[in-house]
Parts: C-alpha cells; sequence; structure tokens
C-alpha cells in the first residue's frame, strides 16, 4: 500500500517550471502538487560514484529541490566507466565539486549543496538530520552501517543500492515506516559482512550499465517516497543479475532484537561489533582496533628502497594486486604474487617465510589480509604499506598514473 508523502507541497510552479516537467505533471500520480511537493523537497546522495551518477541526474532532472552530494574522493580515469556523471575534463577533481557541476548544468532550478566530507560516527548526524531522504550509493559496509543507525535515529528514509560485476541489489531501510514495514539495514544483513578485498570493484570489476539500472531504481523509489505514491520497496530486496537480465524480490522481515549504534555523533572510528559481542546491549559500533601487522608509509619504502640497492637493506616487497593493476602502473622492484596465491608453491619460491616482506596493494585491505594470512603461516618479518600503491604514486613517484 502507498505511504502518506513524506513532504509538503511547496511554492507554486512557474511558468519556466511548469514547461520544464509537463510530462511529468500530466502523470496522475504526481500532478501540481507532487511537483510542488519534489519542489520543496530535499535529498543526501552519498556517494558520487557509479550509484550516485544516474541517482543525481535523474533527481536533478525531475526537479528536486534541494539535492546533497557528499563524497571525499577525486575524480580518477578509471572512475570514468562507469561514474557517468563525471566528463574526462575533471579527473583530478573532487568529486562533490565535479557532480555538483553537472547537476547545475543539467538543471539550473535546483540546488545543489556539496558536502566534500568524510561519513564517520562524529559527522552522519548533521548530514542526514538535513535531508528528507538520504540515498546511499556508497561501496562500503562499515559506513552504510553508521548511515543506517544515524537514519534509525533520526527517522529517515534510507534507499540503498550495491553493485559488483553483473549484480546490483537495491531495497528501502525505514526504521520508523508506518503499517509494520519498518526495516533497517540488521534487518537484511544481521551481521556486517566481512570486507573481503578481492569482492571490491577495484578487483572483481563492474559493468557501468549495472550502475545505470540500479541507480534508475533508487531515483524511482526516492520519488515515490517523497510524492507518497506506489509501493516502496519496503521489506522487499530487488536483485537485478545483468547476465540473463532478470529481476527478481527477495522478501525479508525483521532480524532478532538488535542494538542501535549508541555513539553516532561521537568522534569513533567505524566498525562493526565483532563476533564477540555480549548482546543487545552491546554498542553497535566500537573503537576501531589497531591492526596489529606493523606498516610503514611509501616513503619509508622508498628509502628501504634506495637502501636495499645500496646493499644496505635486505626484503622482498610483494604486489598482491591482479596482473592488469600491475600492468598499468607498479613500483620498480616488486614482485608480482596476487592475494589468491600467496600461498602456492611459487609464490614461496619468492618470498619463502625466512625473508623479511613487505607487501603493498592497491589501497592496503588486500596487503593487511596477505600479511595476515602469512603470518598465521608462518612467516614473522611481514609489513604493509599504509596506502599501497595509490598512496605511493601520491607521494613518491606523481608523475604515474592512478586509477
Amino acid at each position: 500500500m502507498p505511504i502518506a508523502a513524506l513532504v509538503s507541497p511547496g511554492p507554486e510552479l512557474t511558468r519556466a517550471e511548469l514547461i520544464r516537467y509537463a510530462r511529468q505533471i500530466s502523470l496522475p500520480h504526481v500532478g501540481l502538487e507532487g511537483q510542488r511537493r519534489l519542489k520543496e523537497s530535499r535529498v543526501l546522495v552519498l556517494g558520487a560514484g557509479g550509484l550516485g551518477s544516474p541517482v543525481l541526474q535523474y533527481l536533478a532532472a525531475a526537479g528536486v529541490g534541494t539535492i546533497g552530494i557528499a563524497d571525499h574522493d577525486m575524480v580518477e580515469v578509471s572512475n570514468l566507466q562507469r561514474q557517468t556523471i563525471h566528463p574526462a575534463a575533471n579527473v583530478g577533481q573532487r568529486k562533490t565539486a565535479s557532480a555538483a557541476a553537472a547537476v547545475r548544468a543539467l538543471n539550473p532550478l535546483v540546488e545543489v549543496i556539496e558536502h566534500d566530507a568524510e561519513v564517520t560516527t562524529s559527522t552522519v548526524l548533521e548530514l542526514v538530520s538535513e535531508y528528507d531522504v538520504i540515498v546511499d550509493g556508497t561501496d562500503n559496509f562499515e559506513v552504510q552501517y553508521v548511515v543506517d543507525a544515524a537514519c534509525a535515529l533520526v527517522g529517515k528514509p534510507l534507499v540503498w543500492g550495491s553493485v559488483l560485476r553483473f549484480d546490483g541489489q537495491v531495497t528501502v531501510f525505514w526504521a520508523t515506516a508506518p503499517d509494520g514495514l519498518d526495516r533497517t539495514l540488521d534487518d537484511l544483513y544481521p551481521e556486517q559482512p566481512d570486507a573481503d578485498p578481492g569482492e571490491s570493484c577495484a578487483v572483481a570489476g563492474v559493468l557501468g550499465p549495472v550502475c545505470a539500472s540500479i541507480g534508475a531504481v533508487m531515483a524511482t523509489e526516492t520519488l515515490k517516497l517523497l510524492g507518497g505514491y506506489g509501493q516502496p520497496l519496503l521489506g522487499r530486496l530487488l536483485v537485478h543479475d545483468a547476465l540473463d537480465a532478470s529481476w527478481r524480490e527477495v522478501a525479508f522481515g525483521h532480524a532478532a532484537p538488535r542494538a542501535r549504534a549508541s555513539n553516532i555523533g561521537e568522534p569513533y572510528s567505524v566498525t562493526k561489533q565483532g563476533a564477540d559481542a555480549s548482546g543487545p546491549a552491546t554498542k553497535l559500533f566500537e573503537r576501531q582496533p589497531v591492526s596489529s601487522t606493523p606498516s610503514i608509509s611509501p616513503t619509508e619504502l622508498k628509502a628501504l628502497l634506495e637502501a636495499r640497492d645500496k646493499g644496505e637493506a635486505d626484503f622482498v616487497l610483494v604486489d598482491v594486486r591482479e596482473p592488469h593493476e600491475y600492468q598499468l602502473v607498479s613500483i620498480e622492484g616488486a614482485e608480482l604474487v596476487p592475494l589468491g596465491q600467496i600461498l602456492t608453491d611459487p609464490a614461496r619460491e619468492i618470498l619463502p617465510p625466512q625473508e623479511k616482506v613487505i607487501l603493498h596493494c592497491h589501497h592496503d585491505a588486500r596487503s593487511q589480509r596477505a600479511a595476515e594470512v602469512l603470518r598465521a603461516n608462518g612467516w614473522e618479518d611481514v609489513t604493509f604499506v599504509r596506502g599501497g600503491i595509490d598512496a605511493w604514486v601520491t607521494d613518491v613517484e606523481p608523475e604515474k598514473p592512478r586509477y
């Protein structure tokens, strides 16, 4: 059943708005009143990437009055294949600025607010509180749980989507939805999925049009919530498989009684409770433990490589990325051993257990995972490079490409 519109009608439409939105106003579910609701609406889009691109474009085209864009990254060449809101000329610019410029060019009648900031427990409440609907297009489960917890605290609906390879998912979470339709991310995923470095877009890949398919549904769900028509995807997960062109719906109910984040608004790092949590009263998010694996900075690695060249240091530098990443950009003197092959016999010849091993990847998630695996299998002197080759290029060899 439809849910009441979230937003009251705003001011009368101008002649320019009547002309621009004529085909939408002609829909009986929208009409003049519905278009005025959109004009009065405020929507926050988290992530100006693969999902954020179509969401931002369609919300702006539909006439959502105020659109907030939150992102803390820069536009990179490797983004352009799926993040269609960014032109090639904007490579190197802040994503918020690039996306905001595109939205303003698409529809100068809407207001755009830029939030060039990380989403953390200390910033999330201020972000979500000022908007009617939150759209989460981020690709980090830790951030998604923080956003979901904050939306639950302030009673804001959260439109959520996810894509990887040829697959996509989309649903709506709303802790205070009426008629027993209240759902949160904890209902869909009661335990936060492990962050598998091999299951990231950078490694596993994603087909660009899948982002467009899922993003279009996310934009549609947002407009339905604002205008109060149709049946929102509350308690229903829409799953898309682009390889066989299928869409299927998976119903999900309430999980067992769960803890809500009790440190939202506090300056804590973002992480989910561990398996040893003591029950529903335990905080959902705790201080993030410091990694027990030693690490070095790119500049420290540079000094070590120079010392190795002089015969003053002895270690093996191992790149645990995939071959196509290595071909794109690499650190001179690094041996390529993809994460999935780290314990194979050929790998042992490159990095025997008695050697000092320094690991790096794109950022540092895979290198930290590789370090954990090696230390659990007999290696004692293992270090990873903080920030990976992305930080290396930024700090040491800026002439090399980033991706």
